[in-house]
């Protein structure tokens, strides 16, 4: 029983040690405008990952529609060279997309939506995200919101002016690598204390 205890505690503090967001290109502006993702036009953005990495999803992705639209789906790829160029690592058609209304500006309504990419490995590196043939109810016109963040974007090719969006998953980080090392070698340690112990 104390051997159960002891295991317990010390998965739980490994993976205290994991985070969730492991890019971020910055807050929703709403202000500076959108570049459309519809109608044959895609726009890719990097993202930096400082360590080994699981990505799940992506979300904080401003999307412009026209009132009353709503964001309803996107094609998404994740590759290593822009437009869904080199080496593709994960990518995704008809994605649904999960939303909460943002603001509204002029005849535009703002989302914040996401959507999961499964568990993709990758490792420590700079890659891209390309959004394409987002879809809407109503007009189907999809813009991503335009931030300036520090990513470098680009729109069929010709370089633009960043968007918003966060990457999400989970990087062990050193000590929970370290902690889960130090509970096998416990954990070792008990068995042969308690194998002595029944072998006298």
């Amino acid at each position: 029983m104390r051997l159960f205890g002891l295991t317990v505690v010390l998965i739980l503090m490994s993976v205290a040690c994991w985070g969730t967001t492991l890019y971020s290109n910055g807050a929703i502006s709403g202000a500076i405008g959108g570049a459309m993702i519809n109608g044959g036009f895609e726009v890719s953005d990097s993202f930096v990952l400082s360590s080994d990495s699981f990505v799940t999803g992506v979300s904080n992705i401003g999307l412009w529609v026209y009132t009353p639209d709503l964001p309803e789906t996107v094609d998404w790829v994740i590759s290593t060279a822009p437009d869904g160029g080199g080496t593709v690592e994960a990518f995704g058609a008809g994605s649904s997309l999960a939303t909460s209304f943002f603001e509204t500006v002029g005849n535009r309504d703002i989302y914040s939506s996401g959507f999961s990419t499964g568990s993709v490995a990758l490792s420590a590196g700079t890659y891209y995200l390309e959004l394409f043939n987002a879809t809407s109810a109503g007009s189907g016109a999809v813009f991503w919101d335009v931030n300036g963040g520090s990513a470098a974007a680009d729109t069929n090719g010709a370089p633009i002016t960043s968007e918003a969006f966060q990457v999400d998953g989970i990087a062990p980080e050193p000590t929970s690598v370290v902690l889960s090392g130090l509970g096998l070698i416990a954990l070792v340690g008990i068995a042969r204390l308690r194998r002595q112990q029944f072998q006298r």
